[in-house]
């Protein structure tokens, strides 16, 4: 497996990002004293040369050399909030920048745990990059023993602190690209096997009418109405559960709850989401949306009257 770069990917952009115009030689110092620098070994120029190629091809930022006085800078830095993934990327430079800075404050500063196999990241966006097959050697949690895949890796996505790859399987039986948690995996292998992408697959669109990463077949898209009280109605507003999440116009007599629609199928995932708010959320439609929340709630009711 190759080596991972990305912790050295985040740190280069981290450090421009934060300290600006830097010479190659300021760049080298400051990553002999860096905290990920954990065998404490030079940076190479091939090696630096390297990242920044990496960073332009599956990032699409750009770090350049000015000629006049040798220093390195993020030529494209008004466009880094351009894209979901620069976004992504740049609160976590901001965060880590913050952090970096003000050592003393680490202790005060709690993070939840993340499951998902970072290590794996690098390989298959470069796998996906090159349109190329990845050889996974995966263990769900539905599995007595691993299984070896042949993966046609088509898009990534974070859900939940966990990292989703979703990817055809190359030997078998089903078209569309299911999901692999990363954290379920044991080993990534780029393959020297191509595949191309379906010119009409689009992430966007394959995402839009699904929540989550639960998705089957013979599931189809609804639309979906909920009441939400005043209370919880702006946890919505400010994080809303779905992109087809809109607000219904408020009257006078709903000031003490708000409607809100969805068009999405309603899985498994979903129904779990609905459930954690309790009482502040009740399902108008469609009715079998609804029939299946009432059944889960008897059968929580039931299992505690049991004990």
């Amino acid at each position: 497996m190759a080596k991972n770069y990305f912790k050295s990917y985040i740190w280069l952009l981290e450090t421009l990002q934060t300290r600006g115009r830097l010479t190659l030689k300021e760049i080298k110092d400051l990553w002999m004293r860096s905290s990920i620098n954990d065998e404490e070994k030079e940076l190479a120029n091939r090696t630096f040369s390297n990242h920044i190629a990496a960073i332009a091809d599956i990032f699409g930022i750009s770090i350049k050399c000015d000629r006049s006085d040798n220093t390195y800078y993020i030529e494209n830095k008004d466009e880094l909030n351009g894209s979901g993934i620069r976004e992504w990327m740049m609160e976590a430079l901001s965060l880590n920048s913050l952090i970096n800075e003000s050592a003393s404050l680490r202790s005060r500063l709690i993070f939840e745990s993340e499951p998902s196999s970072h290590r794996f990241l690098t390989d298959i966006i470069r796998a996906m990059r090159d349109e190329k097959m990845i050889e996974v050697n995966y263990q769900s949690f539905n599995m007595d023993s691993p299984r070896d895949f042949l993966l046609e890796p088509f898009c990534l996505k974070e859900y939940k602190r966990r990292w989703y790859l979703f990817a055809r399987d190359h030997k078998g039986k089903y078209k569309d690209p299911h999901s692999f948690a990363l954290d379920r995996m044991n080993s990534v292998i780029i393959s020297d096997k191509h595949f191309k992408l379906p010119k009409k697959f689009n992430a966007e669109s394959f995402f839009s009418t699904r929540y989550g990463v639960l998705h089957y077949e013979d599931e189809e898209p609804a639309l979906i109405k909920i009441k939400v009280s005043a209370r919880q109605a702006n946890y919505f507003r400010t994080l809303p559960l779905h992109p087809s999440q809109q607000e219904l116009e408020p009257t006078e007599t709903t000031k003490d709850y708000s409607f809100f629609t969805y068009y999405l199928t309603p899985n498994y995932d979903f129904i779990h989401d609905l459930l954690y708010f309790g009482d502040d959320v009740e399902v108008l439609k469609p009715i079998s949306l609804k029939k299946t929340l009432i059944r889960n709630i008897n059968s929580l009711i039931e299992g505690y009257e049991k004990q």
